[in-house]
């Protein structure tokens, strides 16, 4: 059975390359727009249109910080046949909708934890069900930067995955209640994944004016690894002093932790970041990718509410969440293994970024 998610690939100038991507995702977008339609207005009491006026501020940081994002854009609309000011709402939706913010519980495991040598970021991405229609996997070949191989909502710049260079990254939602206009969040994942070396994603983050709050699971195929976490005003870099290291939605530098809000609205958080350090801790020097996924990624402790997260059916509609996929990293391979869907089906598949 094939992946759910299309693979998409897309090559040439930022514009060609947003024409491709726009043509070959117009169905996935508008699944995402008629999503993001809906949880603007209950979440935000904000119309799609007010939405797309505001994203409008967002437009002079980005094009200070990563020009070439918004001619992708402008390209994804038109291959789309949507509107420019849809595509640049929804890059910039976590920014507008502070609300509701995705959840996830995400690990970084280097070299020595491994039993191939290898190292991998790993995750799962909590959000709404329907959000599964508008998932895509996205390979960006843009000479002379580093070819990208990533999972995106249909329409977004940047996403989770790795790059030719062997960088790969992941996202945790975090949230201090409050932002800025600047850069959003799924631009610095752009900006990330365009870096040859960690460092240099480490300074992608750290000079740009953030316009919201996360933290990015970062690693390299040398074996560095770090979960970078930002406000708008500061940043923090944590790195394992031994072993791996877990990570969910709450804050773990002491430079945040009085000011976290998010944590109100995901108290699951702190078991599975206790859960998924405990199994981590507990097979040390044994991991593989495929462990990763079946182990780490598929757990059901505090269930539904557990790493391998499920719909609550006690839940409101639009507090639903559950795992949408499960991504486990591979920097060496420079390979995604991406479940169709939670983790504990079972149901994975390797999409590996070619040599060209």
């Amino acid at each position: 059975m094939p992946h759910p998610f299309p693979y998409i690939r897309i090559e040439g100038s930022p514009h060609e390359r947003g024409i491709a991507y726009g043509r070959q995702a117009a169905e996935r977008i508008g699944v995402g727009l008629a999503l993001y339609r809906e949880l603007f207005q209950a979440y935000a009491g904000m119309t799609w249109e007010e939405a797309v006026k505001r994203a409008g501020l967002f437009e002079a940081s980005i094009e200070a910080y990563l020009p070439e994002t918004l001619e992708e854009m402008r390209g994804i609309a038109e291959g789309a046949g949507v509107s420019y000011g849809d595509i640049l709402a929804l890059n910039c939706r976590s920014e507008l909708m502070f609300a509701l913010a995705d959840g996830c519980t995400s690990v970084v495991i280097p070299p020595d934890s491994t039993r191939d040598g290898k190292t991998y970021i790993a995750q799962t991405w909590d959000w709404l069900k329907p959000a599964h229609g508008a998932g895509i996997i996205l390979e960006v070949r843009q000479d002379p930067l580093p070819a990208l191989l990533m999972v995106c909502e249909a329409g977004m710049v940047g996403g989770k995955g790795v790059n030719s260079a062997g960088l790969g990254c992941g996202l945790n939602a975090l949230g201090i209640g409050r932002g800025q206009v600047g850069v959003p969040l799924h631009v610095l994942y752009r900006g990330i994944m365009n870096s040859a070396k960690i460092s240099d994603a480490i300074e992608t983050v750290a000079k740009a004016p953030r316009a919201g709050c996360g933290n990015f699971s970062m690693g390299s195929a040398e074996g560095v690894v770090l979960h970078l976490e930002f406000t708008p005003e500061n940043f923090d870099v944590l790195m394992p002093d031994a072993g791996s290291m877990a990570h969910a939605n709450a804050y773990l530098s002491p430079l945040f932790i009085a000011e976290d809000k998010l944590k109100i609205s995901f108290p699951c958080s702190y078991p599975r970041r206790f859960r998924a350090q405990k199994l981590v801790n507990r097979l040390e020097g044994e991991f593989t990718g495929k462990l990763i996924c079946e182990t780490v990624l598929s757990d059901h402790v505090n269930f539904p509410d557990s790493i391998c997260s499920h719909e609550d059916p006690r839940d409101e509609r639009w507090s639903r969440f559950c795992t949408v996929y499960g991504i486990v990293m591979d920097l060496a391979g420079r390979t995604l293994l991406v479940s169709a869907a939670n983790p504990c089906e079972g149901n994975w598949e390797e999409f590996r970024l070619p040599d060209k």
